[in-house]
C-alpha cells in the first residue's frame, strides 16, 4: 500500500508540475475547421496577460488562422513565421503542420510568393502524412493540385488531384469527393486522357445535388464538353444551357464548349465570337486552350495573318505565365524534394527493420540459451540425485567406522536418501508411462520439457548401450532429436507413423534428420 501511495504522490507531482493547456485556447483548436466563426469569437474571451509561452504560441496561431479563414487576411508573413519557428522547436504535429499549412495559404494567396508556398505547402504534406492527420492531408492535397494547375504542371496536377479524392473519400466528406472528382476529370482532359475524365465526370453526376454555386457551374461545363468531345450534341447543349443559367459573374469555361459547338455546324464566324468569351476567364490553362482554338479556326475562314498573330499570343501567354511562376524550377524542386523526403523513409525503415531484427535475434539468442540452459538442468538431475545418494551413504559408513554416529544424524541422512531416491523412481515411472505411449503410437505433441526429458533418462536406463552408442556418435543433440532417435532406430516406426506420433508433415523429418547428421562428430 505504501508503494502505492508513493507512485500516486509521484504521478500527482508530474502533472502538478507540467503546464496545462488553456481550456478556451484547446475548445477553438477543437472547432477551428468546422466551425472558424465560433473558434475566433472563444478567441477573441482569451486574455492573453495570463498565458503561458506555449498557450500565447497557440493564440496566436489560432488568430492567424481564424483570420485567413474567415476574413481572408493576414498582416504579412511575420507573425506565422514565429509560429513555424516556435513550433518546429517545441510543437507537435498538430501545431507544427498548421503552421506551415497557413503559412503556405498566406503566402500563395495574399503575398503572391506560389514558390515559397508550394514549399511551405510541401512540409505540411510531410508533417501530415507522418502523423497520419487525414484533415491536414487532405487541406494540402488540395492546395498542392491548384498550385500546380496555375504552373502547368500537368503530372503533379493530377497526381495531387488523386491524392485529394483518396483523402476525401477516407474522410466521407461527399463535397470534397465531389471536388476531388471534378479536379481529377480536369487533370486527365488536359493530359488527353479522356476516358478517365469521362468516368470522374459520370461519378460526380451521383454528387451534383451537393454542389455550392461556385462549383455548379463547373460541373454542368465539364459534362457539356464530355458529350460534345463524344457527338452527343444534343446532351451538350442540355447542360450547357444548364451552365448558361446557372454561371458566375466570373465563369467563361462553358463559352469553350459553345464554340465547339457551333463551329460541329460549320457556323466559324459565331464559334470565334464564343471563343473570345472565354478568353476573360482567369483560369490560365482555359485561356491558353482557348487562344490555341482561336487560332484554328481562323484558319478554318482563312484568316492566316490573325490565325499566327494568335498562335504567338498563346506562346507568349503561356512562356509569361510559365515564367512569372516559376513551372519548371517548381516542378523540378518538388520532383527533388519528394525524392529527397523517400530516401529519408527508406532510410528510416531500414534503420527500423535493423533494430527489429537485431532485437528479434537478441530473444532469439535468449530464448536458445534459456532453453539449453533447462534442457542440461533437466538432464543432470537423476545424475544430480544419484551423486547425492552415494554421498550420502558413503558419509553414513564414515561415521560409521569413526564412531562419530549418532542416530539423528543417520536418521537425517537415510531420509535424504530416500527423497532422492523417491524422485528418481517419480522420473522413472513418468519416463516409462512417455515410453509406453510411444510403444502405443499415441501422439506425443503435448509433451512438456519435463516429460521428455523423464523419457530420455528412463531410455537412458533401459538400454545404456544403445544411448552410449548415441553418446559416441553426436554431439549435444536436442531431446527432441532424441525422440526421433528413440523412434526411428529403437522401435523402427516408418515415416508416417513417426510424423503421427510427432503431429509434423512427413517432409519435416527429412529437415530433423539433416539436422541429426550435422550433429556428428
Amino acid at each position: 500500500m505504501k508503494k502505492i501511495a508513493w507512485i500516486l504522490v509521484v504521478i500527482a507531482m508530474i502533472e502538478g508540475c507540467s503546464e496545462t493547456r488553456h481550456p478556451l485556447l484547446k475548445e477553438a483548436a477543437d472547432i477551428v475547421h468546422q466551425r472558424p466563426d465560433s473558434a475566433r469569437a472563444i478567441i477573441s474571451k482569451v486574455d492573453t496577460a495570463s498565458l503561458s509561452e506555449a498557450d500565447k504560441m497557440e493564440y496566436r496561431l489560432l488568430k492567424i488562422m481564424t483570420d485567413y479563414i474567415v476574413l481572408h487576411r493576414a498582416d504579412g508573413d511575420s507573425l506565422i513565421t514565429t509560429c513555424v519557428d516556435y513550433y518546429d522547436r517545441h510543437g507537435d504535429a498538430w501545431h507544427r503542420g498548421r503552421a506551415y499549412y497557413y503559412r503556405a495559404g498566406i503566402r500563395r494567396h495574399l503575398l503572391d510568393r506560389t514558390f515559397d508556398g508550394i514549399k511551405d505547402y510541401k512540409i505540411a504534406e510531410t508533417i501530415a502524412e507522418d502523423a497520419d492527420d487525414e484533415l491536414l492531408k487532405n487541406m494540402v492535397y488540395e492546395n498542392l493540385a491548384f498550385a500546380n494547375y496555375n504552373c502547368f504542371t500537368h503530372p503533379l496536377i493530377l497526381e495531387y488531384s488523386q491524392k485529394f479524392l483518396l483523402s476525401s473519400l477516407k474522410l466521407n466528406d461527399s463535397v470534397m469527393t465531389l471536388r476531388g472528382l471534378q479536379m481529377c476529370a480536369s487533370a486527365y482532359a488536359y493530359m488527353d486522357q479522356n476516358d478517365s475524365a469521362y468516368a470522374c465526370i459520370f461519378r460526380s453526376m451521383d454528387y451534383i445535388n451537393l454542389a455550392d454555386s461556385i462549383l455548379r457551374p463547373d460541373i454542368y461545363h465539364n459534362i457539356a464538353a464530355m458529350y460534345q468531345e463524344q457527338g452527343d450534341d444534343e446532351n451538350a447543349r442540355k447542360y450547357l444551357e444548364k451552365w448558361k443559367n446557372d454561371k458566375t459573374a466570373s465563369s467563361f469555361k462553358g463559352y469553350l464548349v459553345e464554340a465547339r459547338l457551333l463551329e460541329a455546324q460549320g457556323h466559324y464566324e459565331e464559334a470565334i465570337e464564343s471563343v473570345k468569351k472565354s478568353l476573360s476567364e482567369k483560369d490560365p490553362l482555359v485561356r491558353s486552350h482557348s487562344m490555341e482554338v482561336l487560332s484554328k479556326l481562323y484558319e478554318k475562314i482563312g484568316d492566316m495573318s490573325a490565325a499566327l498573330d494568335m498562335k504567338r499570343q498563346k506562346d507568349v501567354f503561356t512562356d509569361s505565365v510559365m515564367k512569372a511562376n516559376h513551372s519548371l524550377e517548381i516542378a523540378d524542386w518538388q520532383k527533388k524534394f519528394d525524392e529527397k523526403r523517400w530516401e529519408e523513409r527508406s532510410h528510416r525503415q531500414m534503420m527500423k527493420a535493423g533494430i527489429a531484427f537485431l532485437s528479434f535475434l537478441f530473444v532469439l539468442t535468449m530464448g536458445i540459451w534459456w532453453y539449453w540452459r533447462r534442457v542440461r538442468s533437466l538432464r543432470f538431475r537423476l545424475d544430480e540425485h544419484a551423486r547425492r545418494i552415494t554421498e550420502n551413504q558413503a558419509e553414513i559408513e564414515r561415521l560409521q567406522q569413526s564412531g562419530e554416529a549418532n542416530e539423528q544424524t543417520i536418521a537425517e541422512l537415510n531420509k535424504q536418501i530416500e527423497a532422492n531416491r523417491q524422485r528418481i523412481a517419480n522420473k522413472l515411472l513418468s519416463g516409462t508411462r512417455q515410453f509406453v505411449k510411444l510403444q502405443r503410437k499415441e501422439p506425443v505433441a503435448s509433451m512438456t520439457a519435463e516429460e521428455r526429458q523423464c523419457l530420455i533418462d528412463y531410455f537412458a536406463q533401459l538400454r545404456p548401450k544403445r544411448w552410449q552408442e548415441w553418446e559416441r556418435t553426436y554431439n549435444s543433440l536436442t531431446p527432441s532429436q532424441y525422440v526421433f532417435l528413440i523412434l526411428q532406430d529403437d522401435l523402427h516406426y516408418d515415416d508416417d507413423t513417426i510424423a503421427h506420433i510427432l503431429d509434423v508433415k512427413p517432409a519435416s523429418l527429412r529437415t530433423l534428420r539433416s539436422r541429426i547428421k550435422g550433429r556428428e562428430r
